[in-house]
């Protein structure tokens, strides 16, 4: 082997970051930037999983820009950040709401980094494992070192992306980062506030074809939700859509993609 070859691979190795092995299925739901309506589906979706009777953690990890608990219309007594600054059980942050959806809220502007630093986290993670069995992580907009560190502890992550260019863009470049982890989650992905199915493929179609020319891995395309002022609407009247608005396009897709969801996606390749 050549000397250059073999720094390649030492670095290489050297980037590797084995997952812990666990119990639950853990999901992120990403965005390459904000208000595409990343965390209004995490909300939705991890409700109609736990409807279905899939025991189901949802944790709010954007802890500049907390705001499952607003959507889900519950005040937490404690929150996510209070769990890492004081070392608090965070079974005590954990909501249990009628729906059988279990949330730990997140809250304020403190601590990303230093949880991070610290892998305060994954050892959540790792408390709450035997809890549930899916569990889900809704991290903040963009591709900060938070956010990638949410990715590096999931199994799988959603990317949001809607039809607008800078988001499809932003999409991408998340994408790209993703896989080029040590190993690599398993990509999905969702197309949200779509005037049509056209339309929505649209968006998708070009993000796989980059992805495949450009990472050689193909996302895994779980569909698309339609654009409709009743999502809005929900968040105004601090309820989940599924809940309030059961009927309603959105909400039918929601229900649709939750069912896609709960099989697991094909693993990627580990070098991609």
């Amino acid at each position: 082997m050549m000397p250059d070859q073999a720094e390649k691979l030492r670095r290489l190795v050297e980037q590797v970051t084995p997952r812990k092995p666990h119990k639950a299925r853990r999901i992120a739901f990403l965005s390459g930037k904000g208000g595409v309506g990343k965390t209004s589906l995490a909300v939705n979706i991890a409700l109609s999983l736990a409807r279905i009777g899939r025991k189901t953690i949802l944790i709010d990890c954007d802890l500049g820009l907390a705001n499952a608990d607003v959507l889900l219309g519950v005040q937490p007594k404690a929150t996510l950040d209070g769990v890492f600054a004081a070392g608090k059980d965070v079974h005590r942050a954990i909501i249990n709401l009628p729906s059988g959806l279990w949330l730990i809220p997140g809250a304020g502007s403190t601590l990303p980094k230093q949880a991070v630093d610290s892998g305060k986290l994954e050892n959540v993670l790792e408390r709450i494992d035997n809890d549930a069995e899916f569990i889900l992580l809704d991290a903040g907009a963009g591709i900060d070192e938070g956010v990638q560190h949410v990715a590096r502890l999931s199994d799988e992550v959603i990317v949001v992306a809607i039809p607008e260019n800078a988001a499809t863009l932003n999409a991408y470049r998340l994408i790209k980062i993703i896989l080029g982890m040590r190993p690599a989650p398993a990509v999905r992905l969702i197309v949200n506030r779509a005037v049509s199915k056209e339309a929505a493929r649209r968006v998708a179609s070009g993000l796989i074809g980059a992805s495949r020319e450009f990472l050689k891995t193909d996302p895994d395309y779980l569909g698309w939700i339609p654009v409709d002022q009743l999502v809005e609407q929900a968040g105004r009247e601090r309820r989940p859509l599924v809940e309030r608005y059961p009927g309603s396009m959105p909400s039918r897709a929601i229900v649709a993609l939750t069912q896609k969801l709960i099989v697991p996606p094909p693993r990627p390749p580990s070098a991609a």
